[in-house]
């Protein structure tokens, strides 16, 4: 069985961090309103009491938050009883499967643009769907039609490249 000896301790989002193997299990952290610890595979704990809280519901599928109000006792033995469960988790490999991607229509005017242009219209095929899916978002967000003009102009170009909206701001 393990024990919180086999967890390393790092800093990693300027607060205490504790992993096993590469795989982040749970984490300090403080707010004004609270201290508490995250688990990041915390959906899967027995939370009888309901005490984890689910931080952005609709957003996090798995990391759940056990939050100490002010002038409330941090319960070491919860803490601990939580903690473990998480690193035989983690042990076991157990994990939650983020949801797919919600599917992002097509803007009309991306449409057309790729419908009189072959080339622009294989180039597109060629992104990945991610790819794809942050131009649909990034044209079809914009509420004025000339911000959706200027976006898709914008796009245009990137698309006929091969390259994603955000590439150059990956590594």
């Amino acid at each position: 069985m393990l024990s919180f000896d086999d967890l390393e301790e790092a800093i990693k989002w300027a607060f205490p961090v504790y992993s096993l193997g590469k795989k982040n299990v749970a984490g300090l952290f403080h707010t004004k309103q609270y201290v508490g610890v995250w688990f990041m595979q915390g959906a899967l704990l027995p939370d009888p009491n309901e005490r984890l809280v689910n931080a952005s519901p609709g957003k996090t599928v798995s990391q759940r938050q056990l939050r100490f109000g002010p002038g409330e006792a941090v319960d070491e033995e919860l803490v601990r009883t939580f903690m473990a469960q998480a690193v035989e988790n983690q042990a076991m490999g157990l994990k939650m499967k983020p949801a797919p991607a919600p599917e992002v229509p097509m803007p009309a005017e991306l449409r057309e643009a790729l419908a009189s242009q072959p080339a622009l219209a294989a180039a597109y095929e060629k992104l990945t769907p991610g790819r794809q899916r942050d131009y649909c978002e990034y044209i079809g967000s914009a509420k004025r039609a000339a911000t959706r003009a200027s976006r898709l102009e914008k796009s245009l170009g990137l698309i006929a490249e091969g390259k994603g909206l955000n590439d150059q701001y990956r590594k």
